[in-house]
């Protein structure tokens, strides 16, 4: 009897939780976190592949920039697309998506923590990471960051679990994992890179062979030409297209200017710095992350627990993998930071078994976690629904509009365009009035953020692109050739600039377009 209550305590358990984690998440799901831009974009392209039946289209609300096809986000527009027949085009479908995702993540997690030798404490690590404010962000926001964080702890379990057994089908299995992650994000190769480091440091320790790791080459190789060949389908400028945009986001930077831009990625975070995403405030996380990593740095090279130090040091050649994977891609996205918080919570709490407070001290990161969250988690004015609902009332689902991508959810497949076009117009040699009779514009709606961005440019210009040749062409257009329909005031959703929102009453004016 008391085995079958230890087994209760110490696995089963697990279960219930998560399933209370899904639920509380689940009431929570629209009103954290703000409703970013990203969101409709990405599920946007998904509704038109659904559409259209196509998976060569485009964004049909980006027409002023030639937008070029490919695979490599293929797979995730393909679950999206999948889920909208069952939930709606709405933005808490895709949101679930991601919910799910996180409930897995955690499960193997667990299952990770087990295998490592944290048995005892597998499930109270895991509430630390469940609870923390970063990965509760990834798990409400509709983008491909929660995926890849699944493929990757989903890869450390397996490759931990078997390593002493290790076969060939584990490197199958784990190529296939790391292969179909490419068609989620280019991100992918931030996880192979740290797998394939880790695969090296089991090679050196005699566990597994350079064979197997030939083996998880050749899957992911296999995984990479399919998804190439299906991008050269779609586009057959596919090398040079996709090299241009990598050129466009600093792929191909120095490796001086990487360096210099990682420590700035580190900075931004810790501060909370960024004009485009919501920043949870992680200051104690980093601070501890770093302490923790310094340490288990050098109880590895220097500890007598030779138990304690196998344990760290794979965690340590993955967290590692994952800064080089970050430095080598260039592209010093602030939500990619959430790749290093499993295994560096792992790490804090098998570093706590080295000291005699070990169960104390792994209460305590507790505490400071919910803590923390309860303090820091964001409680917005006005809600999305709300939003929605004072543009809907006014324009039809069927109108074409140009508007905030957070407004595309209101409109029918292909009858939005997005404010992000208006940066190329100069480029397309179209002025501002032409753009929109020729897309047979009905309704603008403008936001007085935009004012605010042109008298402050270029401080805001990373948000939609430098308007300054468009901004007074769209105000004169607008004066001379629309009549306001509404106005209403949201200081939520009246701006994408996220240090301002909910800081000022944002006004959103719809005009209607005289024919």
């Amino acid at each position: 009897m008391r085995h079958d209550h230890k087994i209760f305590q110490f696995k089963n358990i697990i279960y219930l939780y998560l399933i209370i984690y899904f639920c509380v998440n689940l009431i929570f799901l629209l009103d954290f976190p703000y409703v970013h831009s990203d969101e409709p974009w990405l599920s946007g392209l998904s509704h038109n592949i659904l559409m259209q039946q196509d998976i060569s289209v485009t964004e049909p609300f980006f027409d002023a920039y030639n937008r070029n096809p490919h695979a490599i986000k293929l797979l995730f527009h393909l679950i999206q697309a999948g889920f909208i027949p069952l939930f709606g085009y709405h933005i808490f479908t895709f949101r679930l998506i991601s919910l799910l995702f996180s409930i897995g993540t955690l499960y193997f997690f667990y299952q990770l923590a087990s295998v490592m030798g944290q048995k005892k404490i597998a499930l109270l690590t895991t509430l630390i990471l469940s609870l923390d404010l970063q990965f509760l962000y990834a798990s409400h926001l509709a983008r491909q960051e929660i995926i890849l964080l699944f493929a990757l702890v989903l890869s450390g379990y397996i490759l931990m679990r078997t390593i002493d057994n290790h076969t060939y089908l584990n490197d199958l299995t784990l190529g296939t994992i790391l292969g179909l992650s490419i068609g989620i994000h280019p991100n992918s190769f931030i996880i192979a890179l740290t797998i394939g480091l880790a695969y090296l440091y089991f090679i050196h320790k005699k566990k597994i062979r350079f064979k197997n790791l030939l083996i998880l080459i050749g899957v992911v190789t296999l995984f990479a030409l399919l998804f190439i060949g299906i991008s050269l389908y779609m586009d057959p400028q596919f090398f040079i297209n996709y090299s241009q945009n990598g050129k466009n986001f600093g792929t191909y930077d120095t490796f001086f200017t990487k360096w210099s831009d990682l420590k700035g990625f580190y900075q931004a975070i810790f501060m909370g710095n960024s004009y485009e995403y919501y920043m949870p405030t992680v200051k104690f996380q980093l601070l501890l992350f770093g302490a923790v990593f310094l340490l288990s740095i050098l109880y590895s090279f220097k500890g007598k627990n030779k138990n304690l130090i196998a344990q760290l040091k794979p965690l340590l050649v993955m967290v590692f993998g994952i800064n080089l994977g970050i430095l080598i891609i260039g592209r010093f996205n602030v939500t990619n930071i959430l790749f290093i918080f499993p295994f560096m919570y792992l790490m804090t709490t098998i570093l706590f078994q080295s000291l005699e407070q070990k169960k104390q001290l792994s209460w305590l990161l507790l505490m400071i976690t919910v803590l923390s969250t309860a303090i820091n988690i964001p409680h917005y004015d006005n809600r999305f629904e709300d939003y929605q609902k004072n543009i809907s009332q006014i324009i039809s689902a069927d109108a074409r509009v140009l508007g905030n991508l957070n407004s595309e959810y209101c409109f029918e497949n292909g009858q939005f365009f997005a404010y992000r076009n208006l940066q190329y117009l100069d480029d397309a040699g179209i002025n501002f009035e032409d753009y929109i009779r020729s897309r047979e514009i009905n309704y603008i709606i403008y936001y007085d953020e935009l004012d605010f961005i042109d008298k402050n440019a270029p401080q805001y210009n990373v948000m939609y692109g430098d308007l300054s040749s468009i901004h007074q062409e769209m105000k004169n257009f607008i004066d001379s050739n629309c009549e306001e329909v509404d106005s209403f005031i949201d200081s939520t959703y009246g701006t994408n600039l996220a240090p301002l929102i909910d800081q000022r009453p944002w006004t959103i004016s719809i005009f209607k377009v005289n024919e």
